[in-house]
């Protein structure tokens, strides 16, 4: 224990984590050896591996075999759209990096024009679902989606698979989509936005709208995605 009261192993975490804060410390630098940070701040290798333990929990530093300890490099957050997939594979992550709130759940009557694109016939209803994406414990991403009700009418009563609208809509309702179309535009933060994503009302956010479809050209899905500007949107174009 050291004079705060806290373990001693705590003291070295949050001095190397103030060294990396205030720059003394720069991505990609390589610490000292375990011996020499053990001997700096005169503590066994056992409590100094403890302190590199949790700061590479939290990804601050990085353990390489036979080379050292080195400080992150900051993660480039980026979604590409190249392929069709669920949110955590567009953005090139594992499933439970991101975590899923579901806010809406609901079955509704749509506006004009999601029953023109989903070729609704009048008085078809829809599930429609509003998710927000988070990273880290950031709100990075609001998606909402309208389904027609008769293509999975457990949408609008039961849980998402893993939080992942296609991976549901696959499992319980053998439905995949196949082709989508969507358009890209830029747009301010209303007062909702703000509030869910976290920003001053007014923000600009990149807003993508997205009509996904079967195989047999059927449509599925109607998707409005809002997203933090600091995400940035790759799309990869060939010749």
């Amino acid at each position: 224990m050291n004079a705060t009261g806290g373990p001693i192993y705590q003291v070295i975490v949050r001095d190397i984590t103030d060294q990396i804060a205030q720059g003394g410390l720069k991505p990609g630098d390589r610490l000292e050896s375990e011996l020499s940070l053990a001997e700096r701040y005169g503590v066994s290798r056992m409590t100094l591996r403890q302190a590199l333990g949790e700061l590479e929990s939290s990804g601050l530093v990085v353990r390489r075999h036979g080379s050292g300890t080195f400080v992150s490099r900051p993660r480039r957050l980026q979604r590409s759209v190249n392929q069709l997939g669920a949110f955590h594979e567009e953005m090139g992550l594992e499933a439970q990096t991101i975590e899923t709130r579901l806010l809406t759940q609901e079955v509704i009557t749509p506006d004009d024009e999601v029953a023109a694109d989903l070729r609704l016939a009048p008085g078809q209803t829809t599930a429609h679902l509003v998710r927000l994406r988070i990273l880290e414990g950031s709100p990075i991403a609001v998606q909402e989606s309208w389904i027609p009700y008769l293509l999975a009418p457990g949408l609008g009563r039961d849980g998402l698979i893993d939080g992942s609208l296609y991976k549901t809509l696959k499992e319980r309702a053998d439905l995949e989509v196949s082709t989508a179309e969507q358009a890209v535009t830029a747009s301010a933060a209303d007062a909702r936005l703000a509030a869910l994503l976290q920003v001053p009302e007014g923000s600009p956010v990149m807003s993508i709208r997205r009509v996904s479809s079967a195989a047999n050209g059927s449509p599925i899905e109607v998707a409005e995605s809002h997203t933090v500007p600091s995400l940035p949107l790759i799309v990869r174009l060939e010749r």
